[in-house]
This record gives structure tokens, sequence and C-alpha cells, in this order.
């Protein structure tokens, strides 16, 4: 994933007013609004979506700035839900100071010289301190899994991790290192699981194709595929949507040579396992709602990724029910 940090420095405004919208490429912009009323957080921005709760006058919510559709603005319940509330029901309290923006990673690379082993050696946070919140992401970003036997997930259990780490961490928001640890142990219906767990899933390629990152903060803003991760999208179904699928990364740290975006895209109606390390993109936002898509956000109905990928096999046939995690005969290495 790209990596940007968030905006959190805010200056009040007219109600309302439109901004000029400034193009940063996955970067949330979030203002503050405060309900003037009782009203009813929506799953989608009409009258006739389900109220997922309702939210108490004098409120302050996180809005997304952007996020506005006919009578709707999109807001989100800080370590709750997002969704969709009457403009008419809210005050804008205050918007991100555009000109304050800052994106970490676009400085120009952070080592000397220009290359992925300097920054691997040199860097092991990449280009964000070792003590930051930020840093401790990149670091764990590079971070390979125990040893020891995979729990194999579902993509039911995605969808547990993601509403345990929102209750627990937030979404979208630098997580303090002292406060990582409470994703590190969450109870799923298929055990205790959480950041760093070594596991499995099987899953098809979804619709779309995988492409290696252009420059993030955790390998030092350097350009090319080789240098990248490579961005993953699975589901469980078939050339699924990426809205309803998950994200795995491949590192390019030791990375086997065939491990290519394009050598990937020819998994396409393939069954695949995919095993390595769980972890939290804490900086980005679920975005699995295909009819009201968040701008600039990858698709996806959860933030917990397999990262770093350390293994990838293909089943020698065709269907889900005949291709068993426990049985090895069934699977080739990629």
């Amino acid at each position: 994933m790209k990596r940007r940090l968030l905006i959190t420095a805010l200056v009040t405004v007219p109600l309302f007013v439109t901004s000029p919208v400034v193009a940063l490429e996955d970067t949330p912009v979030f203002g503050k609004v405060t309900t003037t009323r009782k009203t009813a957080l929506k799953t989608a921005p009409n009258a006739q979506a389900a109220a997922a709760t309702t939210v108490a006058a004098n409120t302050d919510l996180r809005w997304v700035m952007g996020g506005r559709k006919g009578k709707y603005v999109r807001v989100m319940i800080p370590k709750g839900p997002s969704g969709w509330v009457l403009e008419a029901d809210v005050r804008k309290v205050a918007e991100a100071d555009l000109a304050s923006i800052a994106l970490e990673g676009s400085a120009q690379p952070c080592v000397s010289p220009e290359t992925l082993n300097a920054c691997t050696t040199t860097k092991p946070t990449g280009c964000s301190a070792a003590g930051s919140a930020h840093g401790l992401a990149n670091r764990l970003k590079r971070t390979a899994p125990p040893p020891g036997t995979p729990i194999t997930l579902t993509f039911d259990t995605f969808s547990q991790l993601q509403s345990a780490a929102v209750d627990l961490v937030d979404q979208g928001v630098e997580i303090p290192p002292a406060e990582r640890d409470q994703i590190k142990s969450i109870e799923t219906t298929e055990g205790t699981v959480g950041e760093g767990s070594r596991v499995r899933l099987v899953a098809f390629l979804s619709e779309g194709t995988p492409h290696a990152n252009s420059g993030e903060s955790v390998n030092c803003n350097l350009k090319r595929q080789a240098n990248n991760d490579i961005h993953i999208s699975v589901t469980e179904k078939k050339d699924g949507s990426e809205f309803e699928g998950v994200v795995v990364e491949m590192i390019p740290q030791n990375r086997p040579a065939n491990w290519t975006s394009s050598k990937l895209d020819q998994l396409h109606g393939k069954v695949l396992l995919i095993e390595g390390g769980l972890f939290y993109d804490n900086l980005h936002f679920a975005n699995g709602d295909e009819n009201n898509p968040m701008q600039g956000q990858p698709k996806r109905f959860s933030l917990w990724e397999i990262h770093p990928v350390t293994s990838l096999k293909v089943c020698k046939k065709t269907k889900v029910s005949q291709c068993d995690p426990d049985r090895a005969s069934d699977w080739k290495a990629f």
C-alpha cells in the first residue's frame, strides 16, 4: 500500500462551503462535524438505506471531506462505524487545513546510495523515525511471522478482525506504539489471532491486476517494481470484485525472481494458498461499498492484510472443495 500521513490540523470555516479539491493520491482529508439533533447513521446515502446506529445530538464526528452525495455527508464515529448522515443534521466545526498537508514519502529517497539494500540494512523503519508510530508499522510490514503451523483464516475472519480493530485502535489513524499490542490477540471463530500471526488463506485473484507500489515510506521512496511491495487483491470467489476482497502484499526484500506482477496476473481463475504474516493497515479505511466507494482508498472490506507474503501455492485442481490446505499433495509452489 502507499502510505500517506493523515491530516489532523483543522481550521474553522463557514458551514459546508465547497473548497477546491487538492489532488492527493491515497490521502483521505478529514474535517469535523457535530450533530445538531439526534440523527441516523445510514449505511448508504439514501432514505431507504438501513440505519447502522443512531447518533445523539452534540456528538462530534469525523467528516470525510469530499464524501458528499445528495443530502448526505460521509462521516465516521471515532472507534466506531462509518456511514452517512443528513447534512441538515450536522454543523461543520472545522475542515483540514489544506496548506498544512504533509505527505510522508513525498521527499527524495532517504538513503544514499539509492538502493533497496541500503534501505533495508540502514533504515529498518524506512523513512520514518524508529520510535514513531509510522516507523513501527513500516518495521512490521517487513517482519516475517514466527515459524510454525499457520492458522487458516477465512474471509469471514477478516471481517471479524476488522470490527475488532476498529473498536480497539480505530482506522485511518496512526496507532501509538504502546497501543499496537492491543491487536496482537483477537478472538475469532478460527481461534485467537492478531498482528504478527502466521496465517494462511485460500483465495482467488480478484478482478483487476496485481501491481507494484510506486514508492512508499517503508522502502525509502524508491521507485520501480523491484524496490516495492506488490499489491494483490484476493477474493473468496473467482474474479470477484476488489470491494469484496482483501489485500496481500509481497515485499521486495528476498522476493523470489518469479514473483512479479505480470506473472501473478496469470493466476486468475486459479485456487491459491497464501501464507504470511498478518498486518493491520491502519492508515487507510475499509472501502467495501461498491456503490459508494471512498475516493483514494484501496478497494477492500477489511484493512487486515497478509503482509509480508512468505509462501504462495497453486492448487493442482480447479475447485476450492478439491483443495485442502492441510493436504500438501493438492498444491504446487508458485
